[in-house]
């Protein structure tokens, strides 16, 4: 295609920002920075343009709850990436993108969305335009990893992701973190065994499980959490018996002090308890971080190759968890502009990318990556069957 021109909404934020340099490093794109803040977003596309030496940056502004100003800014752009959290505004943006007739990536962790996305879905694909959604670390990774166990074995068995992020400073108090207290106090517990998904109440304390991280994180207790891009790995690979996405904890008091109380708040009264909760877990996690800093994700899967039973290991590192989840949406907006990362429709992220070179994108922008694959003697250490 010609020069793109790729607008992003919030992309003076923390991790916009990531994705603005990233894209400037690896794309030749034309990009188009907005938001309520016009004057962080035009000081930002200078700084841009400054340090390039080339004008691709221009700002202007936006309100996600204003559809005719993410209509006006993003006019003439074949993608809009959404790196603000503004999922409660779904409607209005995506609406907004359908009319100025471009396509759409989120990184936004807000299961609502996924509603009104759905919603849309048939006048997306009627119009041409390809949406993808969940497209940042978790979730993201996780059925996109699971879909590459799949690929290196030929049949696959049991598929667990795993993963723990701890950021220097705990969580900064931004928007984004009032959008993540809101989905923590909604999420669910599930996971995929025995040819069913099983749900559990309260924090999934029984369906607790072990896991390596290695990178300094070493063994870690991870709770069950359900993804929506995880449902329909089952239908995708027949055999496959179990799979999950479990995640690990962040320090003892936010552990056993703020996430009992998330829960609790979540299923009682969460529009009032929400900004006392965010308040909490900000403290939580500025006050007890320790090191080391950063984020792994940590594909685990058992199956059969050759004849033979395997297992495969696979983690993911960054140092900076924003930047984690910028690589990880920039992999996928790469294989948007090669053209075959782009399908007419609504797309989860973790179904739609060719899994092995969205890993090779990753490492190329600084993710480290450690796989191992050998044959099983005996219980396999992951299933224990």
């Amino acid at each position: 295609m010609d020069t793109p021109t790729i607008g992003i909404l919030g992309g003076y934020g923390g991790t916009g920002k990531h994705i603005v340099r990233l894209l400037l490093e690896y794309t030749d794109a034309h990009l188009v920075i907005a938001g309520r803040q016009i004057l962080r977003a035009r000081q930002f596309a200078k700084e841009c343009n400054e340090q390039t030496g080339k004008e691709r940056v221009c700002a202007t502004y936006a309100h996600a709850a204003d559809p005719e100003s993410v209509m006006h800014a993003f006019d003439g752009a074949q993608l809009l990436i959404v790196a603000s959290p503004t999922g409660r505004f779904t409607e209005e943006t995506a609406t907004a993108a359908l009319e100025a007739g471009c396509d759409w990536l989120d990184i936004q962790y807000h299961t609502p969305k996924l509603a009104v996305l759905n919603r849309l879905a048939q006048r997306i694909e009627e119009a041409g335009r390809c949406f993808v959604t969940d497209a940042g670390l978790h979730p993201g990774l996780p059925a996109l990893l699971v879909r590459y166990a799949a690929s290196c074995l030929d049949v696959l068995e049991a598929a667990n992701v795993s993963a723990v992020f701890n950021l220097q400073g705990g969580f900064p108090r931004t928007p984004s973190l009032y959008e993540f207290t809101r989905e923590l106090m909604r999420s669910r517990c599930g996971v995929y065994r025995d040819g069913q998904w099983r749900f559990f109440s309260g924090l999934g304390a029984g369906e607790t499980r072990q896991a390596d991280f290695g990178f300094g994180f070493g063994m870690r207790l991870c709770a069950p959490v359900m993804l929506e891009e995880m449902q329909a790995l089952p239908e995708m690979f027949p055999a496959l018996r179990e799979t999950g996405f479990y995640i690990a904890g962040f320090n003892w008091f936010v552990d056993w002090v703020v996430m009992p109380l998330l829960w609790l708040s979540g299923r009682v009264a969460p529009r009032l308890w929400v900004k006392p909760m965010a308040q909490l877990l900000y403290w939580g996690t500025r006050l007890y971080a320790n090191p080391p800093y950063g984020a792994v994700v940590k594909l685990e899967a058992c199956g059969w190759q050759d004849g033979r039973r395997q297992v495969l290991s696979l983690q993911l590192y960054h140092p900076d968890p924003y930047l984690f989840t910028a690589i990880a949406a920039v992999a996928g907006v790469l294989q948007y502009l090669r053209g075959h990362g782009r399908r007419a429709g609504l797309w989860l992220a973790g179904h739609l990318y060719n899994p092995q070179e969205a890993l090779r994108d990753i490492q190329t922008m600084g993710v480290k990556m450690q796989q191992e694959i050998s044959p099983i003697q005996g219980i396999c250490p992951f299933c224990e069957e």
